[in-house]
């Protein structure tokens, strides 16, 4: 993390988002760590990206299929109806990885929301660097009653 070990605010050196876009609000320390992710809004809905950067590279010299699975993981549990009080967790992640992400790359992805019950929320999403799709996936997440046992703080959530 590049000197923000134990902080909420992650290093964003080297992230440049394109105009319109910040920071998520709702992030944990993981979170944190692989990111920055960062939100646009506009009138389809949330768009979410991150800028490809060294440490996101796997051995071949793109993008970690894991990182590309976590920024999936994020930008899906981002659903409206969430409340970020309880704890919401990932039973179900789906990925067909289409193409690599290159080192520079903007990357970003626009959650759908397929189906929602009393308390499993169902969604979609492609993660895209320019024209090249790059992965599909699908999730769904389970809301549980208890609610989180430590307070959080504005800044974080559960696994964003």
């Amino acid at each position: 993390m590049d000197g923000h070990a134990g902080t909420d605010q992650p290093d964003v050196a080297g992230a440049e988002p394109p105009p319109g876009f910040f920071l998520i609000d709702k992030r944990s320390a993981f979170g944190v760590l692989v990111g920055p992710v960062f939100q646009h809004d506009d009138a389809a809905g949330n768009l979410y990206g991150f800028r490809v950067q060294a440490k996101h590279l796997n051995l071949g010299g793109v993008a970690h299929g894991g990182m590309l699975a976590t920024f999936a993981d994020v930008v899906l549990g981002q659903f409206p109806s969430r409340d970020f009080g309880r704890l919401t967790v990932t039973i179900r992640l789906v990925m067909d990885y289409l193409a690599p992400a290159k080192a520079g790359d903007w990357v970003e992805a626009r959650p759908v929301i397929t189906r929602e019950t009393r308390n499993l929320v169902f969604a979609e999403t492609t993660l895209v660097a320019g024209p090249r799709s790059l992965l599909t996936a699908s999730a769904i997440f389970k809301t549980l009653e208890r609610r989180r046992t430590k307070p959080t703080q504005a800044s974080q959530s559960g696994d964003a």
